[in-house]
């Protein structure tokens, strides 16, 4: 049998315990070992540990963020040894443990599911007391060693052997056993800018790994993501949505922008309807001495003959003639992957899963144009006698329904952010629609950000890794309107960038997590085209793209 190879790091604050448990694994005649002073390797039973033993926490930190570790062992056990100071340890096991849970990024942090702390002393309280302690810090093991009892059971050295069966028994488990779910892509929305954005992010992760970024198992998208996830679930490759959605392909004839074509006229009559029947009702008050003549009950009264602005009808029709091309479809139900779209209830005020069970019967580009429906710009769209508007008015990503469908893990786009400025006043020098923007966007991510932690603490063995754009990045999206289609160059591009920072930062933690799910993780491709992109004058998604498209050449 084929032994399946796993790297340990074994923090030891008192170095004498690594070498003293080494000799009593090297005694069992089913392991193979090969000790050093500061690593060693156990081999037995279908698995091969590489183990690297630090006893400075601040090492151990910082090798936690330069390669990949399967598990993390703190040996935190009082043996019986000239030099073993269990207080050290217990002080190095809290520290150590604290720089684990005190990295700001949440996503760079070690897993403590994956973390393993041996315990054992003749003090039995102690060990009842670590063992507690530990509990509340959600550790994912304490293994302990009996042969440390005052009352061992079967004598130490059968406590001893009973203590390794049961490390190794963790570690199968823990790497072995465990069940691998989905793979699910969850987009926020953003209006065009953060479509924009999205396609240059799925492009580098695309470039980035030796698997289709169109052959993930859930796609969950909200507003502008849903346009995007609904393109991806359907088959069509990336480099071809950038294509269409950049005005390259010539053979989409939709354009991705508004126009004067595209204002909602139609709905006029309606708003003269409603602003004659408040004034009368307005009048009848007054009369009644229920009201009276104010400017706030006046602007209340122009406010009624505001409505939406645009139509989105025609942009519903392009994504279902897109949907009803050779080897696409507008049915949930006919996708290879799961495809779910959120919107809201406008009345009911719900989250509302176009494409889950019961509502698996609606359009894909009806569900879309839903989802996208954004007030004041787009009025909210019927659906079996419901009316739905955009799915960010009550979700900011739909990350917990993709847990809830089976994935652990899971890759977030969010464009959907606030500008964060220290110049004083800066917001209030804008406009009135730039300052509602912002306030959005903030609330938005605020309140991902929390579900966020909550999902992450519950769901420990769920891996979510989340792009969002640079500060940076967001000044140059706060250039524009979020429904304008300006600088699509340069945001493509810049997402593109912005992506594979955020994977450097990652790659340690992400190479081994893709790997659990038969996915390498590769940054080279990537490093190309950011290097060409560093050296052009001007920004052109054409050097992202791996063929040519719309008549255009690949740029050299």
């Amino acid at each position: 049998m084929t032994s399946q190879s796993r790297h340990i790091l074994f923090y030891a604050p008192s170095p004498e315990t690594f070498k003293e448990l080494c000799l009593s694994v090297r005694k069992q005649p089913w392991v193979s070992s090969e000790v050093g002073d500061r690593e060693c390797s156990w081999e037995g039973r279908g698995l091969h540990f590489k183990i690297d033993m630090v006893d400075c926490m601040e090492k151990a930190a910082e090798l936690l963020h330069r390669g990949y570790y399967n598990m993390v062992m703190i040996d935190c056990r009082h043996v019986p040894i000239e030099g073993v100071d269990h207080e050290k340890q217990e002080q190095g096991l809290h520290a150590f443990l604290d720089i684990l849970g005190n990295e700001r990024d949440i996503e760079r942090r070690y897993p403590l599911r994956r973390v393993a702390v041996l315990v054992g002393d003749a003090d039995e309280a102690r060990v009842d007391r670590l063992l507690f302690e530990m509990g509340k810090r959600h550790v994912g093991a304490c293994l302990r060693d009996m042969s440390l009892s005052p009352r061992p059971v079967g004598g130490k050295n059968g406590g001893r052997i009973r203590f390794i069966d049961q490390i190794w028994d963790h570690c199968t488990n823990v790497l072995v056993k465990v069940r691998r779910g989905k793979k699910a892509i969850s987009a926020a929305g953003g209006g065009i800018t953060g479509i924009y954005y999205e396609i240059g992010v799925f492009k580098c992760l695309h470039d980035a790994i030796d698997a289709d970024i169109r052959d993930f198992d859930i796609f969950l998208g909200i507003s502008g993501g849903a346009v995007v996830t609904s393109c991806l679930a359907n088959g069509i490759p990336i480099d071809d949505i950038i294509a269409k959605i950049g005005d390259l392909d010539r053979s989409w004839n939709y354009r991705l922008k508004l126009s004067w074509r595209q204002l909602n006229v139609m709905e006029v009559p309606r708003r003269v309807f409603l602003l004659q029947r408040e004034m009368v009702r307005y009048v009848m008050r007054m009369l009644k001495r229920e009201d009276e003549l104010s400017v706030a009950s006046v602007f209340g009264l122009y406010a009624v003959l505001l409505g939406p602005i645009f139509d989105n009808a025609q942009f519903e029709k392009a994504m279902r003639s897109l949907f009803r091309k050779s080897g696409q479809s507008n049915d949930f139900r006919e996708l290879g992957p799961e495809l779910y779209i959120g919107a809201t209830d406008q009345d009911r005020r719900e989250h509302v899963l176009f494409g889950d069970v019961g509502f698996d019967d609606v359009p894909i580009s009806r569900a879309v144009q839903a989802s996208a429906a954004m007030h004041p710009f787009f009025p909210s769209v019927e659906i079996g006698g419901r009316f739905y508007t955009d799915g960010i008015v009550t979700r900011t990503s739909n990350l917990r329904s993709a847990i809830d469908h089976g994935a652990d893990l899971v890759f977030v786009i969010d464009p959907f952010l606030p500008l964060i400025t220290d110049q004083a006043g800066f917001n209030r020098s804008h406009g009135n629609m730039w300052v509602v923007e912002q306030d959005y966007k903030t609330m938005s991510f605020t309140r991902f950000s929390q579900a966020r932690k909550e999902l992450m603490r519950s769901n420990p063995d769920v891996n979510t890794y989340s792009f969002v754009p640079s500060n940076r990045m967001r000044r140059l999206m706060g250039k524009q309107n979020p429904f304008i289609s300006r600088n699509f160059h340069p945001i493509v591009c810049e997402a593109y960038r912005g992506t594979y920072r955020r994977l450097k930062q990652l790659e340690y933690k992400m190479r081994g997590e893709l790997a659990s799910h038969n996915i390498t993780l590769d940054l080279g491709p990537v490093e190309e085209k950011v290097a060409r992109l560093r050296n052009m004058d001007k920004p052109d998604v054409k050097v992202l793209l791996d063929a040519p498209h719309g008549g255009t050449s690949r740029v050299a």
